[in-house]
């Protein structure tokens, strides 16, 4: 058995926490008032999540860590509306929708010109090819600011699930960077 490396530095640490396994997910938010363009101008936006977890099942609620800088993260703190979308790992696109919605701002680019989306109930985009989405409402009452990040804890008000597939995972997502898939 090999021995474990020690490490305290801030670049060992962060290794250290890939680690930690979780899914890989699209996160999608609109300003005010929903479907396509918002009255101000505002097209919906999206950013790739591995911070997210069930809190409880009963109500049911999770939890997602969303840094302070993002667009998305400025949509939420509007509206206290989110989908929260997992990526299928089945997927033949997974890779392109990482690339879309991790590899660039949406103060810059618009994320979901040419890319085809439904909308939920609040007008949210549903990514069609996910495997799972949660359409969820920040409980303001359970907010927490950890200076860089917010973490929201949200009811689940809907959710739709599809036959076949599996939940791509962030771990299986780096390891296939690596290998260049």
């Amino acid at each position: 058995m090999s021995e474990f490396k020690i490490t305290a530095d801030s670049g060992g640490l962060n290794q250290a926490l890939f680690e930690v396994t979780h899914g890989l997910y699209v996160l999608t938010a609109v300003r005010g008032g929903g479907a396509g363009h918002s009255p101000n101008g505002h097209s919906p936006n999206g950013q790739c999540l591995d911070a997210a977890m069930q809190i409880t099942n009963a109500p049911p609620r999770i939890t997602i860590g969303v840094g302070k800088k993002s667009l998305t993260h400025e949509m939420i703190a509007e509206t206290g509306k989110f989908v929260l979308n997992a990526i299928d790992r089945e997927d033949p696109n997974a890779t392109d929708v990482v690339r879309r919605f991790g590899f660039q701002s949406g103060r810059n680019v618009d994320k979901f010109a040419d890319f085809p989306y439904e909308t939920g109930e609040n007008g949210i985009p549903i990514l069609p090819d996910a495997k799972a989405f949660y359409e969820c409402t920040v409980l303001p009452e359970f907010t927490v600011d950890l200076e860089t990040h917010t973490l929201f804890v949200a009811s689940v008000d809907r959710a739709g699930t599809k036959e076949g597939g599996e939940p791509l995972t962030y771990n299986e997502y780096r390891k296939n960077m690596r290998k260049g898939r």
